[in-house]
């Protein structure tokens, strides 16, 4: 564990975390982020031993106030002065800036049961840093956590890991369990960058055949990771013209078109829609029908 999340290297802010509290009533955030909307990432139940063990974490955000809230889901979480939750913020998310050990991480907040600390990695050390719009809430099964982006560098895009850590037993749970999860202010979700599609004839639309064009996985960007795995579409969904002229779509998603023989030398346009853990981009697409 990265000795900057140790407790000793935080100024503890005092808290106290009851059992369980509305996010409502524990945090003067906007109503908006009190309902459960936003973005919500995954994680496997059962591998924090004996540290909190994280199942989801959920985050929204207010995009007329800036307020970022973090809700994170598990079991034992911050339970004591000695099982901490650490949140980690990669604010420019770029893997390569801030602390390359903790990737790429420039602020963290560690929550125990007693306080919580949140610092900045000033590129040597991590260090204090103004905390006049944090908020700390909830209890051992929903901690929530609430900052402005105004003090994480004015970030609208970032990337972010929780951890969990026990001191007396060196063990812990990661989320996710390799890289960062990503979120985009403007999108509500992760930043899609680019989609990767698979076409159906592979040479493009044909008159006379059916044309697929299928998302076979997404771009984010870089998260640290080790290993690099596209991401699948929750969903996906196309709509078309040909020539102008809407043109109907099959199968899943809408993304099937039939051409008939008269498409040949026309303009087919699809606009794709993938949505992935809460966050939905378009991306056109304009052919040629040979």
């Amino acid at each position: 564990m990265h000795r900057g999340l140790m407790r000793g290297a935080f100024g503890v802010r005092p808290v106290v975390l009851a059992t369980v509290f509305a996010a409502a009533s524990v945090l003067a955030v906007p109503s908006a982020l009190s309902q459960g909307s936003g973005s919500t990432y995954a994680d496997p139940a059962g591998d924090g031993s004996t540290a909190g063990d994280i199942t989801g974490v959920n985050v929204s955000a207010d995009n007329g106030s800036g307020q970022i809230l973090f809700r994170i889901s598990g079991t034992n979480l911050a339970a004591s002065p000695t099982q901490l939750t650490v949140l980690s913020i990669d604010s420019d998310a770029n893997p390569v800036t801030g602390d390359i050990g903790l990737a790429g991480a420039d602020y963290t907040f560690a929550v125990g049961s007693d306080g919580y600390g949140f610092e900045h990695f000033d590129g040597h050390d991590w260090v204090d840093t103004p905390y006049s719009t944090v908020q700390i809430g909830g209890g051992t099964t929903d901690l929530l956590i609430s900052v402005n982006r105004s003090e994480l560098g004015n970030t609208s895009d970032f990337n972010f890991t929780v951890h969990t850590f026990d001191e007396a037993t060196n063990t812990g749970d990661d989320a996710p369990d390799g890289g960062a999860y990503n979120y985009s202010l403007p999108d509500g979700g992760p930043l899609i960058t680019a989609v990767v599609t698979q076409m159906t004839p592979t040479i493009g639309p044909k008159a006379g055949r059916s044309f697929v064009l299928k998302p076979i996985g997404l771009k984010l960007p870089p998260d640290g990771g080790v290993v690099s795995i596209l991401p699948q579409p929750d969903s996906y969904s196309c709509r078309a013209t040909l020539k102008g002229a809407r043109l109907a779509g099959a199968g899943q998603g809408g993304c099937s078109f039939r051409l008939t023989s008269k498409a040949r030398g026309k303009s087919l346009a699809i606009v794709l829609s993938v949505t992935y853990e809460g966050a939905t981009k378009a991306f056109p697409y304009r052919f040629r029908v040979g």
